[in-house]
C-alpha cells in the first residue's frame, strides 16, 4: 500500500533548500540515484515527520543518508527510531566512503534493493 505523501509549504521550501545546497559528495550519490538507474524512484531533501531524508524511495520505505563528520550519534538514533516505526528501512553511508569509492557505494546501495526486493517476493 502506497504511503500518502503530505508536506507543508515550510517543508517544500526547506527541502528546495536543501536540494540546492547539496554538498558535492551529496551530488556524487543522488548521480547514482536518480533517473530510476536503480530500478526505484529516489526522491531527495523528502521530508518524514521533522526529519528530511537525504534519499528516498517510497516503493521500498528505504532512506539512505550521507554521514558525515557533523552527524550526531544520539540525534541520529533518535531519528533512526522514528523512521523504525515507520518501517523505514535507513542506509547510513559515510562521507569518507563516498569520496573512496563511489562505484562501491552504488554497488552496497544497489545490494540493499535488491535484498528487499527479495522480501517483498
Amino acid at each position: 500500500m502506497a504511503e500518502k505523501f503530505t508536506r507543508t509549504p515550510e517543508q517544500t521550501r526547506r527541502a528546495r533548500a536543501l536540494r540546492q545546497s547539496a554538498s558535492k559528495t551529496e551530488q556524487k550519490v543522488w548521480l547514482l540515484l536518480s533517473r530510476k538507474q536503480m530500478g526505484v524512484s529516489f526522491r531527495r531533501q523528502h521530508p518524514v515527520g521533522p526529519y528530511f531524508l537525504d534519499y528516498y524511495c517510497p516503493a521500498l520505505k528505504l532512506a539512505v543518508e550521507v554521514d558525515g563528520d557533523w552527524h550526531d550519534a544520539e540525534h541520529d538514533a533518535r531519528r533512526d527510531a522514528f523512521l523504525a516505526e515507520r518501517e523505514i528501512t535507513v542506509l547510513r553511508i559515510p562521507v569518507s566512503y563516498i569520496d573512496e569509492s563511489l562505484e562501491s557505494v552504488g554497488e552496497q546501495i544497489r545490494g540493499e534493493i535488491e535484498r528487499m526486493l527479495k522480501r517483498r517476493g
